[in-house]
């Protein structure tokens, strides 16, 4: 029998495959194709991120070491990774109860995505993947920063964050090609926008 872990791993992979698939117009344009490899690989890639978001919660810790940058600046990146791996969980978990195997289709997905009956929950979801682009573009505008993070890795280790820290420095290093967010910011929420409405129906 399968277990909730791989249910979950399951789950990343269809998502992220999705992912690919519905954006492969924003990847193919090559000042975004690093930022669409992070959004594919660090939001939604088939590891185990637990460890990362974990330290999340103690990255108020570190912050007094990156310039310009508050807890505040990253309260909503903070949110969504919690917000996501909430919602990933609890699919993981009707799968599970269900027994439908790993190797669900798109079908499969959409229904128990609908049963979940997390509309409000998606919709939040959606609104810090935007505002969570804006912000961290915005920061990812000072060289200050990007110096900071690329010297304070052992820090970081010393202070048991050193996921959460290589994924900061991953995005801020994903978005240094990128001129402007609000084509890939805005394509991203309306197509999932019109997907969640399409699944439930409104």
């Amino acid at each position: 029998m399968n277990t909730l872990r791989q249910y979950r791993i399951a789950l990343q992979i269809f998502q992220s495959n999705r992912l690919r698939r519905d954006y492969r117009d924003l990847s193919e344009v090559p000042e975004y194709e690093p930022l669409g490899e992070f959004f594919f690989n660090e939001m939604y890639g088939p590891r185990d991120f637990s460890q990362r978001d974990q330290e999340g919660r103690r990255l108020h810790h570190f912050l007094g070491m990156l310039p310009g940058v508050h807890l505040r600046d990253l309260e909503e990146v903070l949110e969504l990774l919690e917000l996501t791996y909430q919602l990933d969980d609890d699919l993981a978990q009707r799968m599970l109860a269900a027994d439908i195997g790993i190797d669900f289709d798109e079908i499969t997905y959409e229904y128990f995505y609908r049963l979940a009956d997390k509309y409000n929950e998606r919709l939040r979801q959606l609104t810090l993947v935007r505002s969570s682009l804006y912000n961290v573009f915005r920061l990812s505008r000072s060289a200050m920063l990007g110096l900071a993070l690329r010297r304070s890795h052992f820090v970081a280790r010393l202070a048991g964050i050193s996921n959460v820290h290589t994924f900061l420095l991953r995005g801020y290093e994903a978005l240094q090609n990128v001129t402007t967010i609000e084509h890939f910011a805005e394509t991203i929420y309306q197509r999932e926008l019109d997907r969640l409405n399409r699944i439930y129906q409104r």
